[in-house]
Parts: structure tokens; C-alpha cells; sequence
């Protein structure tokens, strides 16, 4: 093996002329008669190297007998590349390495699925064979993203005076909100130790002692049902705090939150973040969580409903509606898929009319009269083939089910 003298992300124009050696995996082969091109990979990028039989001293058929995943050490010299071949995606895309000598570490044997094409190998097999998994980019993108949300953590918090305390891992049962694991104890037979669901308890102790602003990046465990937001293990980031309010609690908070974005993504968040009451955001947006990627807010629409002919809403407590751009294409089997929907959060069923030039049609537009119409349009931002679709309940169903039908 050739010890390395760059990885396979760094070489650039200001390398021309150096003599290199760079260690990584065969990422393509592409043979072009006396010339094989060899994208060399490793977690830091790739780089083009180039066997060339006529300056190529070794085996040169070796060479074309080398597969995806070999674990490879070469040797070469950086030179620019053909300004045809020049690839602007690539941070190496300029130059390629010269081989002037290679050695293989590992051979790679047949791979059980194509490593570029995640989505179409089966997760079992992606699973069995993780290694190869992780060497996808997407993967380590994801694994040093992670990496550096936890070094700008540490780096901000210590910063502001908090304190990371490792806190035990074997620990007694306390009240959660899941069951505990159970580790039995060899030396104190029928009695166990539970694995911490959170360090609560801890970390009151550190607050009692003294230690008014801890955090710790910590592992915790919960044995319940497994679903899309919930795992048996998982990674938090734990903080308390002495002597605060919630004001405080908000600053240093958002500070993080913008801290981590702005280092680890470059992206500015607001400052400070934007407020909601929960009243505030179950009458705006039907939710306590709401999605704010899109506005689709929810809209009183009782006023108009009392001045209809549609008598199904005139007893109920709230009766909002919500405006779908361009919802007027949805046929009449995705609308009666929406009502189902609905149903399963208490609604006895959702109303609707579709705006199409002008005028309401469809649904209970019938009960409703051009002019009250009109001022709906106007009021409601209902534009062309837009949909309004209406709920009438006591004001728990309506926003609720709303909420649900915005998701």
C-alpha cells in the first residue's frame, strides 16, 4: 500500500505537476482501448485516474479486469484534464492522476446490489449487507451532517455556560411515557436496572447541586410500538436550565436551533422565531404542529353559511372551511377519499363547492346565491378552479378534522 499524500476530494489545478498517492474504492470503470478511466472514491470525494498503456508500466490487462468496490493504493502524477472532459459537478472535475503504479488492497466480490441506485434495492438486503450501505453518499452525507450538528452543539452551548455531564446509563425505574428496558443484575439476583428513557432524574441532581445549565447529546431507550416518529433507541439533545423562565428558555433555544442551521446548512432562520398561541394555531391551521411550508389557513366561513339555504350548518358551533389551490381538477372519487378521511377524526362530513369561472359550482353550491357567492370569492380568495371545502361541528371536530385534511 502506498501511504496517501491526498484524499480523493482535495487534489486541485494547483496540484498540477505533483506526484500523488491516494488510497480509495473503484466508484466506475470505463475502458476507452489503451486508456482506462477509474473514478476513485473515497468519503472526501472522487478523483479521475488514468491508465495509460503507453506510459503504464504494469500489467495493463490487470487493470481491465477491475471491478466496482475494489479497495485500491495507486500512484501518479496530477495533470489537467481534456477541456472536453472537464467536469464542473466534481470539486476534482479539472484534473485527473496519471497511474504510474497501483496495487489492489481488495478485491471486491460480486455486489449484491448497485450501490448509486438506493431506491430500488430491497431493504432487507440494503440491511444485511450495511457496510455497503454506508458507503453511499447520501448516507454519509446524512452520518457527517450529523456529525457536525453535534460539534456546533457543543461548540454554542459550552459558549453559553452549559456544562456536558455524562450521566449513567444503568440506572433505577422511574415513571416515562413507554415501558422500560431491563437489564437483570448478575450480582443482585431477581433485581434489575432499567435503561434511562431520559436522564430526568440526573439532571434534577445536577440542578440541586449547583450546576444550573447542563446538556449532554444522550442515548435513550423506549420500549413501545414501533412508528414513524418513534424507535426503541434514540439520540437527544438534553438540556436544563436553573433560574429561567420561559423567555429564556425561548433565546437560548432558537439560538441553538439558528446556531445549528446556519453552521451546518447555511440557512438563516428568523430571529426571533415566528409565535403562535395553541388557540392561535388550531384556528389558523387546525393543528398544534402545523406544517408552515405552505399557508393553506383555515377560514371562518359561518357568516356565509348562515346567510344560505344549506341548513346542515346553521346548528353547528364553528363552521370553518379551507381553500385548495387548483382543487377543482380533484375527481369525484379522490373528494368522496376525503370525506372518509375526515370521518375518521369525528366529522359527520365534508362540504364543498369548486370555483370555476366565476361562480361556484358542485357540491352544496345550489344552496348558495350568486351574490353571496361573489362576496365568498372575493372574502376567501377563491380563485379559478380552485375547491373550498367546509366542515360544521362544535369547534373541537371541525378544526381538528380540518387540521387532518390539510396534512
Amino acid at each position: 500500500m502506498f501511504k496517501r499524500t491526498h484524499t480523493c476530494g482535495e487534489l486541485r489545478k494547483s496540484n498540477l505537476g505533483e506526484a500523488v498517492s491516494l488510497n480509495g474504492w473503484v466508484n466506475s470503470v470505463r475502458l476507452h482501448g489503451q486508456i482506462i478511466f477509474v473514478d476513485l472514491r473515497d468519503r472526501y470525494g472522487k478523483t479521475q485516474i488514468v491508465f495509460d498503456a503507453d506510459s503504464f508500466s504494469g500489467k495493463f490487462g490487470a487493470v481491465k479486469k477491475m471491478s466496482m468496490e475494489d479497495v485500491i493504493s495507486i500512484q501518479g502524477t496530477v495533470r489537467n484534464r481534456a477541456k472536453s472532459a472537464v467536469n464542473s459537478k466534481l470539486a476534482t472535475g479539472e484534473i485527473e492522476v496519471l497511474i504510474s503504479d497501483y496495487t489492489i488492497l481488495n478485491e471486491s466480490a460480486p455486489l449484491p446490489f448497485v450501490l448509486n441506485d438506493r431506491e430500488n434495492a430491497e431493504e432487507n438486503l440494503r440491511l444485511k449487507y450495511r457496510y455497503l450501505e454506508l458507503r453511499m453518499e447520501e448516507l454519509q452525507r446524512n452520518i457527517l451532517t450529523r456529525h457536525n450538528t453535534y460539534q456546533v452543539t457543543r461548540k454554542f452551548l459550552s459558549e453559553h455556560e452549559f456544562v456536558e455531564v455524562e450521566t449513567p446509563v444503568l440506572m433505577k425505574s422511574t415513571p416515562e411515557g413507554a415501558r422500560d428496558y431491563l437489564v437483570p443484575s448478575r450480582i443482585h439476583n431477581g433485581k434489575f436496572y432499567a435503561l434511562p428513557q431520559s436522564p430526568q432524574i440526573y439532571k434534577q441532581i445536577l440542578m440541586i447541586s449547583g450546576y444550573d445549565r447542563y446538556f449532554q447529546i444522550v442515548k435513550c431507550f423506549r420500549d413501545e410500538d414501533l412508528r414513524a416518529d418513534r424507535q426503541p433507541e434514540f439520540t437527544q439533545i438534553d438540556i436544563e436550565m436553573s433560574f429561567v423562565d420561559e423567555d429564556d428558555v425561548f433565546f437560548h433555544m432558537e439560538g441553538l436551533i439558528r446556531h445549528i442551521f446556519k453552521s451546518v446548512k447555511n440557512i438563516d432562520l428568523p430571529d426571533p422565531f415566528p409565535r403562535l398561541t395553541y388557540t392561535e394555531a388550531m384556528e389558523t391551521y387546525g393543528s398544534d404542529k402545523p406544517d408552515l411550508r405552505y399557508e393553506m389557513k383555515l377560514k371562518n366561513v359561518k357568516e356565509f353559511t348562515d346567510l344560505s339555504e344549506f341548513n346542515a350548518f346553521k346548528s353547528a358551533d364553528k363552521v370553518n372551511g379551507l381553500v385548495v389551490k387548483g382543487g377543482a381538477k380533484y375527481s369525484r372519487k379522490i373528494i368522496e377519499e376525503l370525506i372518509d378521511h375526515v370521518k375518521k377524526y369525528k366529522a359527520k362530513g365534508l362540504a364543498w363547492m369548486k370555483s370555476k369561472d366565476g361562480v361556484l359550482t358542485g357540491g352544496i353550491s345550489k344552496f348558495f346565491s350568486d351574490e353571496l357567492q361573489q362576496s365568498m370569492c372575493e372574502k376567501l380568495g377563491l380563485n379559478n378552479d380552485d375547491i373550498l371545502f367546509m366542515i360544521g361541528d362544535n369547534a373541537s371536530v371541525t378544526l381538528s378534522a380540518l387540521g387532518h385534511l390539510r396534512v
